[in-house]
């Protein structure tokens, strides 16, 4: 009985031991992990392919920002049983780096870099940066979706893969969640991006045919019934989206305005089409960089109009619309992966000798659920030329004006259960030239729309003095950029281009707030 009782004594020790140890791995970092020894191939390699390699024989994560540690670099370490932190300093070699356990990554940063984050957060908030790359081509993922689904909140990622998302300091959420299409989703813990900017490399997601279960159905059918499935997968009481919207207009790849805003969006139910959306103005800031030389400027009219407009589940395009068909042809063409939910993609094109300037594109449709997932859509490049009258609205005799591509993509979250609208892109391109000049000069004018916070508490509509006038021209006064600027708010960081440009741009902040 006694020899029975001490076996049970030393499996419950045993047992302890074993939780002290994987807590141990899961906390701050300790001399046992840096000091355990490790063996690698000896070959040239990419410092990014390397740390895979020791990732797969500890059996923890890298995280770090790519500007920080060049995952480029060709490398060629001797790494024959030594320790982790000798194997680390051979491959990076740079002194400036310290390194963290948390959860299952080491975090390779700089102490200064997280001191100074920690100096730059306000109380009320915690900030999150970082990149988003391609595992295989280390190339910067434009679109991708940041987000936190316990709260509520997210963003996308700019032009050039980076994103900032700005949380409750008081939040118990742990996970970032990144998705995008054709890529496998990933969970990253949060902490690890709040201790300064962390490169994030996906993995592409390639479906196989076997594991999908395809319905023996044409395109138009699928459309049909992915609309009567509208009122079961959005919303059919109204929410409040706070938004980030931003519009630009680039003449010969230089920023001639530029504008950001944060929107309170009262967004209504997708059954009361006749119940139009509103917009309330919280902040913005807005810059126009025109010198003496410029002989024509352009203003974007109506982008905020647009964005709203582009909800294809509420506001149905012709190419939803069962009275155009006759004018597409409809071609189930692949199976997507898009945040990880398989999804049709349905390509449809205007059929020879429709001359009307109607949209082509792609919709996506998840297999199970039926819902219209998002869609990348344009004006159809061979009935382009006319479309020049419906989009400038003041022209300018003296110059003539082509349109080259116009084009938007609209995509859709899930949001415990119910799809909401989340990003909205548009981008407009123009060729101009003088009547009596031979060569062309070009205009690139877009507008964004990110969808950061969804509230369903306490919604109602809100009253008329309040509403920003979404028809308008969206530009004013100057400002100089200032990521402070936006305390709390989520926004998309600027392209580096605009970063740059702005920063040369020596005129005040321009600041508007709604009471």
């Amino acid at each position: 009985m006694a020899k029975s009782c001490r076996i049970k004594l030393l499996t419950l020790l045993l047992a302890i031991l074993s939780l002290i140890k994987l807590d141990a791995l899961g906390q701050q970092p300790n001399d046992s992990i840096f000091n355990q020894r490790v063996t690698l191939p000896s070959n040239r390699t990419s410092v990014y392919h390397v740390l895979n390699q020791l990732s797969d024989s500890i059996g923890l994560l890298f995280a770090y920002e790519s500007k920080l540690v060049k995952s480029d670099k060709t490398v060629n370490p001797k790494i024959k049983h030594i320790t982790l932190q000798q194997a680390l300093s051979q491959i990076l070699n740079d002194t400036t780096l310290a390194y963290k356990v948390i959860d299952n990554h080491i975090l390779i940063y700089k102490d200064k870099e997280e001191t100074s984050e920690r100096i730059s957060n306000t109380p009320s908030y915690k900030t999150l940066r970082g990149q988003i790359l391609d595992s295989q081509t280390q190339q910067p993922l434009s679109y991708v979706t940041i987000g936190v689904p316990e709260i509520a909140m997210g963003t996308t990622t700019n032009l050039d893969g980076a994103f900032i998302l700005k949380i409750p300091k008081e939040s118990q959420a742990t996970n970032l969640r990144v998705s995008h299409m054709g890529y496998k989703t990933k969970t990253v813990p949060i902490n690890l991006a709040a201790h300064g900017a962390i490169s994030i490399f996906l993995e592409t997601d390639i479906i196989s045919i076997q594991e999908v279960v395809i319905r023996n159905i044409n395109p138009k059918q699928l459309i049909t019934d992915a609309l009567k499935k509208i009122p079961d997968n959005y919303s059919r009481t109204p929410v409040y989206y706070t938004s980030f919207y931003r519009e630009g207009v680039i003449k010969n790849k230089k920023y001639q305005n530029y504008s950001e805003a944060i929107f309170r969006i009262y967004k209504s139910p997708v059954q009361k089409l006749l119940e139009s959306d509103q917009v309330k103005l919280i902040r913005s800031r807005k810059t126009q960089n025109l010198e003496p030389t410029d002989t024509l400027s352009i203003k974007l009219k109506g982008g905020i109009h647009s964005s709203l407009v582009l909800d294809i589940v509420k506001n149905i395009p012709s190419f939803l619309d069962e009275d155009y068909w006759d004018k597409y042809t409809f071609l189930r063409n692949d199976i997507v992966s898009i945040n990880g939910i398989s999804a049709y993609a349905i390509f449809f094109n205007l059929k020879k000798g429709i001359t009307d300037p109607l949209l082509e594109g792609i919709i996506y449709i998840d297999i199970d659920s039926l819902a219209i997932l998002g869609a990348d859509i344009m004006v159809s490049p061979k009935n382009i030329n006319q479309v020049t009258n419906m989009y400038v609205h003041k022209r300018n005799r003296q110059f003539k004006f082509k349109p080259v591509s116009i084009k938007y993509s609209i995509s859709y979250n899930n949001i415990n259960g119910t799809y909401h609208l989340s990003h909205v892109r548009g981008d407009l391109r123009f060729k101009y030239r003088f009547k009596r000049n031979l060569f062309n000069s070009s205009f690139h004018l877009f507008f964004e729309l990110i969808n950061t916070e969804i509230d369903t508490v306490n919604v109602t509509r809100f009253i008329r003095k309040q509403t920003e006038p979404i028809h308008n021209v969206f530009l004013d006064n100057s400002y100089q950029y200032d990521q402070s600027f936006w305390e709390d708010q989520n926004i998309i960081p600027p392209e580096k281009n605009i970063f740059e440009g702005l920063k040369d741009i020596k005129t005040k902040i321009e600041e508007i707030e709604a009471e």
